[in-house]
């Protein structure tokens, strides 16, 4: 349900948020223990999606772009396409709908309800405390 790219992006939100000052993508990799180019990729689509922000040069570094109490591990996982445990089209042949779900595709629902309002919990703050 969750990939890899968010996945690595949550670890190195984590990163940034423990040291509280601009860190290269070496130093996330490193502390993380990721894969340096995978990092890399990361850290440009996040700072893209305005999670994070850089500064180019010598002392810069990337820095988080808002308190790490405001970023939740939902709102990252949806920037990086999280997967529903709901199927675009019930498979079962039942004529049901979004307003009247079949009990398959109701249980479903269920999950990526019950997914989502745990992830939205989740700070990247509570992860570093």
């Amino acid at each position: 349900m969750i990939g890899r790219n968010a996945q690595i992006a949550i670890a190195a939100l984590v990163e940034l948020a423990k040291n509280e000052k601009r860190m290269s993508a070496v130093e996330i990799a490193e502390c993380a223990e990721i894969a340096q180019p995978s990092v890399a990729k990361v850290l440009s689509t996040l700072r893209n999606g305005k999670f994070i922000g850089s500064v180019p040069g010598p002392g810069g570094g990337f820095s988080l772009s808002r308190p790490s109490d405001e970023l939740n591990v939902l709102e990252v996982c949806t920037f990086f396409d999280l997967q529903t445990a709901m199927p675009d089209d019930c498979t079962i042949t039942c004529d049901c709908s979004d307003e009247s779900p079949c009990k398959v595709c109701g249980a479903l629902k269920n999950v990526d309800d019950l997914r989502d309002s745990t992830l939205r919990e989740i700070t990247i703050a509570s992860l570093v405390a």
